[in-house]
């Protein structure tokens, strides 16, 4: 049984992601290249815009993709010493719901999605130190109770797993989340054939009894009612009462469903707004680590921003996202 996300050779086809773009070219990025040779005759430098072509390629996770998506991970619990290698296994060994994001000239990661049932893998190590790094956290916020509630359903939570590159194109965007949501949907009928090694240690040379495999088990790990996500964000830091420039500054209106101290919040990652926009509850802490503090820039905070979404908020997430892209 052949999985049902659409490839051919790997390649990422626009013409079958159409909330993408409906252009048959493929994604571009663009760059400045500084040109010394264009220098005028005063020592001023001269920039000239040129056009990269760049080949985006979707592949299930793979053994050979640890290193990259280990890379992606290393700051994933900020500075916080935990099981980091048992959850790149478990993501790559989900190949049934997951996605790898590489360019046609480089086999390296640069980007991956993939959503992991919190009741399925609670035993691993890895799991219960992210419990503990969001509890630790989050507990002094009014939103410690509903994690922890999250937490505790036996069944129905997906943890989503986003990281790519800064400068990966917004607009492989909406294919990875359709891709994601899609082989969910999928893996709930008949996709659970991929997920057989997990369960099985016989080599594949002899007869395996498939009847006595937890089927229906594996279709339920993908009956996600909520999403959990762990992403990153900015916070602007407000002007000194009584200086020019806060005087001069219009206040900004925040959004009517997030309260006061986030409605100030830069997203690296786009449809991160949508998603918590959409939330059911989310909840805000500074990165405290110093391996990140490089990164904050002047009059912006980094803060790690963690979303609960409700399942049946995905369609209105898909269209929000494609609209943002457009």
């Amino acid at each position: 049984m052949g999985k049902r996300k659409a490839k051919e050779n790997d390649h990422l086809q626009h013409n079958e992601f159409p909330s993408c773009s409906s252009s048959s070219e493929h994604l571009v990025s663009s760059k400045r290249l500084d040109d010394a040779s264009d220098s005028s005759n005063d020592g001023s430098s001269q920039f000239s815009q040129d056009v990269v072509n760049v080949d985006f390629e979707f592949f299930d996770p793979k053994e050979s993709d640890f290193h990259g998506l280990q890379a992606l991970l290393r700051s994933y619990l900020d500075d916080v010493a935990w099981d980091l290698t048992t959850f790149v296994e478990l993501i790559l060994a989900q190949t049934t719901v997951g996605t790898v994001i590489k360019t046609a000239e480089d086999e390296s990661p640069i980007g991956f999605i993939t959503a992991l049932n919190l009741e399925r893998y609670k035993a691993h190590s890895c799991m219960q130190e992210i419990r503990t790094f969001l509890m630790e956290k989050c507990g002094s916020t009014s939103e410690a109770g509903k994690l922890e509630a999250l937490w505790q359903k036996q069944q129905g939570v997906g943890l989503i797993v986003n990281e790519r590159l800064v400068n990966v194109p917004v607009d492989l965007a909406p294919p990875l989340y359709e891709g994601l949501f899609q082989e969910i949907a999928w893996a709930t009928e008949d996709e659970v054939w991929f997920e057989v090694q997990l369960f099985c240690t016989a080599p594949w040379s002899k007869p395996i009894d498939f009847s006595s495999l937890p089927i229906q088990s594996l279709r339920d790990a993908f009956k996600f009612t909520d999403y959990l996500i762990l992403t990153r964000v900015y916070q602007e830091i407000p002007k000194k009462k009584g200086s020019a420039k806060s005087k001069n500054k219009k206040t900004k209106k925040k959004p009517r469903n997030l309260p006061q101290e986030v409605a100030n919040l830069i997203y690296i990652k786009p449809e991160d707004e949508i998603f918590h926009k959409l939330s059911s509850w989310s909840c805000t802490f500074p990165v405290d680590a110093e391996t990140l503090a490089g990164h904050e820039t002047r009059g912006l905070k980094l803060l790690r921003l963690v979303m609960c979404i409700e399942a049946d908020r995905v369609q209105d997430f898909a269209a929000q996202l494609s609209s943002l892209v457009q």
